[in-house]
């Protein structure tokens, strides 16, 4: 049972700090509601109830944060530990579930609002199984890949469920590192020409950007939550962070990445103003859709690359093995639509055989000789190569991992629900469209270390955007 600490303040005292009780009311804006779970009661002295937590809940909700804030610091910077994280994360994770009050019976309880949830994405799990059994290639790799979505995504939130939320809103710090780290590293490589800065720690350049600009997007959402007692300086700090991260992603010459901003854009605008009819959502939209394309067009290198991409476009319907970047991408998304109809319940059975089977298509004249001297893996797009991979059960399968916490976090997006968890699930849904519309142009899930950072975030985000949870704590 959670003690509390009642602290008394006389008459004399309120009147020495009223002006300071003042100005704390006068920031409680919508997007600031929820930073303190103080209750006052004026019965002419006033009564705070300030809850004291256990000394092991303290040190786990600690190490919990700690560890999703270093997560992306690993994962975008030359320290490339970001797996090393995700087990101790899960190690701290499952010790926390077992350890709780209450124990099984309470995790359990804990997670009898999300078995929707687990059913999505336990699915992944089971298309793995079903090919192991099937084929006589070792995926041991494709089994971490969906435990770390299933199996990992559920102890994150069992333990971020047993934890103080304040607390786990300071994780918010470490996309706000990264931002900046990201785009050090991107402008160190690209400056004194402004060249691509294809060296790039871990990433190619496009995912890279990609992930910088989603970290800066989590970053400024954060805003709604107060998480120091310097206020202004906290909102003008991730303000100048947005525009940090907006110019590391431009300096990537990324072009998929701009499909995404305008929902961003829209989320944003949701989240201040709680307005969710679709009717009212056409102009925003428009507005959004028009910034985006503003931005991307103030910059010459940007309105170069999507002026090559349209001219390389129409020359390889015209020649389609032409030796451009485009055409290099549809002949891959080409190749990966014939593998799929090979086998369209199946498909290859395995994420190892796309680039062996390539020589094939190669011989046929369907791939360039460029293409095949390359030796791609992969066709730079999420849903072609899971159809690809494990036909219309893989493409089920990576569809439920984005849809499934998608709904949730629409839902909780709702103005009937409290303003810090609207802020989780607004950084919820762009984490979520990031990686989905991300993956129309690049393979975002391409590594285990992405895959571990997604599972992370969308645990993180469903406990902070769980009014439930929240209540038991803040109200």
């Amino acid at each position: 049972m959670q003690r509390n600490k009642l602290q008394v303040v006389t008459n004399a005292t309120i009147n020495a700090h009223r002006t300071n009780y003042a100005e704390v009311d006068s920031e409680q804006s919508p997007l600031n509601n929820g930073y303190d779970p103080t209750v006052n009661v004026d019965l002419g002295i006033r009564l705070t109830l300030r809850p004291s937590y256990p000394s092991r809940q303290r040190l786990g909700s600690f190490l919990v944060a700690l560890l999703i804030a270093v997560m992306p610091i690993t994962m975008l910077t030359g320290f490339a530990r970001a797996s090393t994280i995700f087990y101790l994360l899960a190690a701290v994770c499952a010790m926390i579930c077992l350890s709780q009050p209450g124990g099984i019976a309470r995790l359990v309880h804990n997670w009898k609002d999300y078995r929707g949830l687990a059913a999505a994405l336990f699915i992944s799990l089971l298309v793995i199984a079903i090919a192991a059994l099937r084929g006589t290639i070792r995926i041991d790799n494709e089994i971490e890949r969906a435990l770390r979505l299933s199996v990992g995504t559920f102890l994150i939130l069992g333990a971020c469920l047993a934890l103080i939320p304040q607390w786990l809103r300071q994780a918010t710090w470490g996309m706000v590192v990264t931002t900046w780290a990201a785009t050090g590293y991107a402008l160190w490589y690209a400056l004194p020409t402004f060249r691509r800065p294809l060296e790039v720690p871990q990433h190619n350049a496009v995912s890279y950007g990609n992930l910088l600009l989603l970290m800066a997007v989590l970053a400024t959402f954060s805003i709604g939550w107060r998480l120091t007692r310097f206020r202004k300086t906290e909102v003008v700090f991730k303000v100048l962070t947005m525009a940090v991260g907006l110019l590391g992603f431009i300096t990537t010459q990324t072009r998929g990445g701009w499909l995404v901003v305008p929902f961003f854009i829209l989320i944003g605008w949701i989240l201040v103003t709680g307005k969710t009819s679709l009717r009212k959502l056409f102009v925003p939209a428009l507005v959004a859709i028009l910034i985006s394309g503003a931005v991307s067009a103030s910059s010459p290198i940007l309105r170069q690359r999507m002026h090559e991409m349209v001219t390389q476009t129409s020359e390889c319907f015209s020649n389609p093995l032409a030796i451009t970047s485009e055409c290099g991408r549809l002949q891959l998304w080409h190749v990966s639509w014939l593998m799929f109809k090979d086998n369209p319940l199946f498909g290859n059975g395995t994420i190892q055989v796309f680039g062996p089977k390539l020589e094939g298509y190669w011989r046929q004249g369907i791939v360039s000789d460029f293409v095949y001297s390359q030796g791609f893996g992969e066709p730079h797009n999420d849903m072609l190569f899971s159809m690809a991979s494990h036909g219309l059960l893989g493409l089920t399968a990576l569809l439920l991992i984005y849809a499934a916490p998608f709904w949730i976090f629409a839902r909780r997006l709702r103005p009937q629900v409290s303003q810090p968890a609207r802020v989780a699930a607004a950084m919820g849904l762009a984490l979520v469209l990031g990686f989905f519309i991300f993956g129309w142009t690049e393979l975002m899930l391409r590594s285990i270390r992405t895959i571990g950072f997604y599972a992370m975030a969308v645990a993180w985000l469903l406990a902070l955007s769980d009014d439930k949870f929240l209540s038991r704590h803040e109200h």
